[in-house]
């Protein structure tokens, strides 16, 4: 037998993986882990489905978070004008809480800020080793 035929049949006999390596129970199990990991990996970077369409979904869905914070603001701070008399304070001061809240918002919807309440069972930021 020549170097050639041993390593011909080491390749065919899996992978060019050595025959006592392919029966350790401990490789077979880190195989596993690893595959786990690559398809966690390929759902987290694979792209969405729809494409631009979806990317239109995303920013109509953060320009109407913006917009309602600055509305609901303004609503508030006109109301406590109104039944207050404090024209125009409450107003100013409420615009600017919906301009704080409606970028917070869109910064939570893009991903750039943790969320406060995490559901259950996800961590909130970091890696999920």
């Amino acid at each position: 037998m020549s170097a050639d035929d041993d390593r011909k049949r080491v390749v065919s006999q899996g992978e060019g993986a050595p025959e006592g390596a392919r029966s350790d129970p401990r490789l077979a199990e880190l195989r596993q882990k690893l595959d786990a990991e690559k398809r966690k990996e390929a759902e987290r970077t694979a792209p969405a489905r729809g494409g631009a369409v979806s990317g239109l979904a995303e920013a109509w869905k953060m320009g109407t978070e913006f917009v309602a914070g600055v509305i609901v603001g303004f609503v508030i701070g006109y109301t406590i004008d109104r039944v207050f008399g404090t024209t125009p304070w409450g107003m100013i001061v409420f615009l600017l809480l919906g301009f704080a809240a409606g970028t917070l918002n869109v910064m939570r919807a893009a991903g750039l800020v943790a969320e406060r309440f995490p559901p259950p069972g996800r961590k909130s930021g970091g890696d999920e080793s």
